[in-house]
Order: structure tokens, then C-alpha cells, then sequence
């Protein structure tokens, strides 16, 4: 006789016709880390996800839960008192509000697919996944515990701002945007990875600093041990990784990563051209 089940992992086509049974056992037994990964087939990618139980929006034996091809209701109250992590595909904004007012002691969580995430707020979150293809909307952060922050987005539509990070150690700033350069916001982004001793950055980064001087970097990450730098092949420039090895000047350890041009990069190239014609003065970072 089943008592009580630790852990259940269902990994099935969407269509499977006792989804909801196997869900309903697992809560019925107080599962503690729940596994549900909902295959589509390429012609059904219309189908917006299985809609989960409204048993599982208030199942408070959850300690770990993973959601891959499923629906959470914007409508339905959320109470996960236990859960510690989560991962969690194509969540919209406010479903994820609900999520994080209902996690009070959510540590870690991973978002994949969150095109249209606009705040992420949590005072008990410790590490932080962002990975995404596309981000459509400003995404901000205010997270005052976090220890570990990594986005890892081929493109924003707009911009990242980290409001609320004292804690963190460790970041991973690895997308690109056609969002102005702005070394102001760079800078206050920077800023927020003061105690940072493990740092990745990424193409948009790299632009901002690439039409600045060393001499105009006004600002350092003093605690810095490790950098990685991503940069597509025909964007690399060594003034732009001269002015982030000029705000480090603690570094012990750079990894310079050449990555493939992709659509991305033709964009910045024409992009590029268009801003030359009509260039400014040189602004400091300061």
C-alpha cells in the first residue's frame, strides 16, 4: 500500500490519456519533488500546455517541482508553503507573481521560455536561472538574498534592470538587445555586482563599452577573480575587453569565448553603421 511517494517523475507525450490520474495519485500521496514533462510533437506547437489540477496550486508536500509543457491558470490562488525549488516553462507574468507571493521559502528558481516576464520579485530566492530565446518585455529584478543570478537570453526586445541584488556572488550576463547603449544603465548594472568574485559577460555588455576609453571607466568590481567574456566572432573587439579588464583589477582568471554570428550580429552590424553616421561625443561611464 502506498503511503507516501517522495519523488514521481512523468515524462510523456501531451496527449496521454491518464495525465490527470498519475497527477492526482501523486498529490494524493504527498509527493515531495514532482517531475512533469509534457512532450509536443512539432505540428501541435499551437497547444498552449496541459492545464495542471487545481489540486496542485495548494499541495504543500511539494519541496521540488519541474513544469515542462504545462499551464499554470492566471485565475487560481497558489500555496506552495514547502517548495524550495522550481523550474518552470513559458510562465507568464502574472502567474509568476502569484507564484512567488505563494513560495515563501523558494530558493531557487529557472525560467525557460519567459518571453513575457516583466518583474521577478522574491526576498527568499537564492539563485536565479533566466533562459529564454526571446524576451519581449523590460525585465526587474529585486531580489535582496540572491547569491547566484544567470541570464542567458539570445535577445531582449528591451532591457534587464537589477533593482535589489546586495547578495550576489556570482552573475552571468549573457544576452544581447537592440536597446540604446546606455553606460549609465550598464554602469548601474555593474554596480549591483560589487561582491561578485565570478562574473560572465555577454554581447550587449561588450557593446556598451566598446566606444569608451580606459581611461573613461570610472568604476571597478573590486572582488572580481573570474571573467568570462562571450562574444560572436565578428563583433570582437580589444578595446571593448581592454575596458572590462580595466574595471577588474583584481582578475586572475579570463576565458574569452568565441561564439558563431547569428541573426543577432548582422543586426548590430547595420545597426552600427546607421549610429556612426550621426556619432555623438564620448561619453564617460562614471
Amino acid at each position: 500500500m502506498w503511503r507516501r511517494v517522495k519523488i514521481f517523475h512523468l515524462d510523456v507525450d501531451y496527449y496521454h490519456p491518464n495525465i490527470d490520474s498519475w497527477v492526482h495519485f501523486a498529490i494524493d500521496h504527498q509527493v515531495e519533488e514532482l517531475l512533469l514533462k509534457l512532450n509536443i510533437l512539432w505540428w501541435d506547437m499551437w497547444w498552449k500546455g496541459y492545464i495542471l489540477s487545481p489540486l496542485l496550486n495548494n499541495c504543500s508536500s511539494l519541496t521540488k517541482l519541474s513544469l515542462r509543457g504545462c499551464h499554470v491558470s492566471s485565475s487560481d490562488t497558489i500555496s506552495w508553503s514547502s517548495l524550495k525549488s522550481l523550474s518552470i516553462q513559458n510562465v507568464s507574468d502574472d502567474v509568476l507573481r502569484k507564484i512567488l507571493m505563494g513560495s515563501p521559502v523558494l530558493e531557487y528558481l529557472k525560467l525557460i521560455g519567459c518571453r513575457g516576464v516583466k518583474g521577478i520579485q522574491s526576498r527568499s530566492l537564492r539563485e536565479l536561472v533566466v533562459d529564454s530565446t526571446v524576451v519581449e518585455s523590460p525585465l526587474e529584478i529585486s531580489t535582496p538574498r540572491l547569491l547566484s543570478l544567470r541570464v542567458k537570453v539570445d535577445f531582449f526586445y528591451e532591457i534587464m534592470r537589477i533593482n535589489e541584488a546586495p547578495s550576489l556572488v556570482e552573475a552571468e550576463l549573457d544576452f544581447d538587445s537592440p536597446a540604446k547603449s546606455d553606460c549609465c544603465l550598464l554602469k548601474d548594472m555593474l554596480c549591483k555586482l560589487q561582491n561578485a568574485s565570478q562574473i560572465v559577460f555577454g554581447a550587449w555588455c561588450l557593446r556598451v563599452m566598446l566606444p569608451l576609453k580606459v581611461k573613461d571607466v570610472l568604476f571597478s568590481l573590486p572582488n572580481c577573480k573570474c571573467m568570462t567574456v562571450h562574444i560572436p566572432f565578428r563583433q570582437f573587439s580589444f578595446p571593448a575587453v581592454a575596458n572590462m579588464l580595466a574595471t577588474t583589477p583584481n582578475l586572475e582568471k579570463l576565458v574569452i569565448i568565441f561564439e558563431p554570428s547569428d541573426w543577432s550580429s548582422l543586426w548590430y552590424e547595420s545597426d552600427l553603421g546607421s549610429r556612426n553616421e550621426y556619432s555623438k561625443p564620448q561619453h564617460q561611464l562614471a
